[in-house]
């Protein structure tokens, strides 16, 4: 197995166990509190992880938003994790540049930025830090996020699942394997 499909498999892997993880801790909204029970997102039901939660009591406001933190949490966890595949099998490193002639080039770039956030800090985004809203407002560019989308109202990275985390996975098994290619000839010789 080459080194590009070795990355696209562990990828897919990863974007499995995101969707099951958070297929049982989704985001759930305020008006849900008082329930007892809630069920995976038609998301994660149309990808075949069809979950109820039934819980002793009833959802607080507090118990839905520490829900939040913990979906957000996963995100983050899953960003740390595709950029540690793609490091360990070479495709990037901490001293080289990304090369923009791959495509999806962007994808590994923001990323790199995102995973940088978290990794080295809080990962907390704060508006009146210009390099934070400078990457937080190229992720909305990028994927194309929708005015009002969820994340605007609160002080986190918008890295929804469907939205932003699995389309930069995708972007990334592209450059893996355009970058893997555009080796081979140098290493035929």
């Amino acid at each position: 197995m080459s080194v590009a499909n070795d990355v696209a498999a562990e990828i897919d892997r990863q974007v499995d166990l995101l969707h099951r993880c958070r297929s049982v801790f989704p985001r759930l909204h305020q008006g849900m509190a008082g329930q007892t029970e809630f069920t995976a997102p038609e998301y994660y039901r149309k990808l075949g992880y069809d979950v109820c939660v039934k819980l002793a009591q009833p959802m607080t406001e507090e118990f839905i938003d520490g829900l939040f933190e913990l979906g957000h949490w996963l995100n983050e966890n899953f960003v740390t994790r595709l950029w540690a595949i793609l490091e360990s099998n070479g495709i990037v490193a901490k001293t080289t540049k990304i090369d923009q002639s791959l495509p999806n080039w962007r994808d590994v770039d923001l990323l790199r930025r995102l995973r940088n956030r978290i990794g080295h800090g809080s990962g907390t985004y704060d508006p009146a830090n210009a390099e934070k809203k400078k990457l937080f407002d190229a992720i909305v560019a990028y994927y194309d996020i929708p005015e009002g989308y969820s994340y605007f109202e609160v002080e986190k990275y918008p890295i929804g699942v469907g939205r932003v985390l699995v389309p930069m996975a995708n972007g990334c098994k592209a450059y893996a394997a355009g970058f893997v290619a555009a080796k081979e000839p140098a290493n035929s010789s």
